[in-house]
């Protein structure tokens, strides 16, 4: 393997911004879409039912929500430019890390309880952040050059 340009791509992502999500959130993810010339903001609320590599630039998140009616998933990067910001709308009480037994549920069953009761009330609505990582110091790659 080229360990020599493994290390280059992973200097570009030095100090990323990643989005701070979490499995059990409930929540509306604002992006950017490009209709031919104009650019608009879409809406989409899901249920976050998997995070992949939470702690690193290339990690992604799954989110299952309806659109239009008909349920579907979407998987973001986690280092996402196109996306302007996520708003928490809900915690929801589970005991698993992929929420994949949620595909299955419809009606009463799919429901799980939430996390966020009157006294955590004031959480709705709060916009989650992102949190720095540090890659691969620039010192490190020019030394081992």
């Amino acid at each position: 393997m080229n360990f020599e340009r493994i290390k280059q791509i992973a200097a570009l992502y030095n100090n990323a911004e990643i989005w701070d999500v979490k499995v059990w959130q409930e929540v509306e993810i604002h992006e950017k879409v490009k209709d031919g010339n104009n650019e608009r903001i879409w809406r989409f609320k899901g249920l976050i039912i998997r995070v992949k590599k939470p702690n690193s630039h290339d990690g992604t998140f799954t989110v299952r929500g309806k659109s239009v009616g008909v349920t579907i998933e979407k998987t973001y990067p986690l280092s996402s430019q196109s996306i302007q910001e996520i708003i928490l709308l809900d915690e929801k009480k589970v005991r698993r890390a992929k929420l994949y037994f949620i595909r299955d549920k419809v009606g009463k069953s799919a429901r799980l309880k939430s996390k966020l009761v009157w006294e955590r009330s004031y959480e709705r609505g709060k916009k989650i952040g992102k949190k720095q990582i540090a890659v691969l110091d620039k010192q490190e790659t020019v030394e081992e050059k």
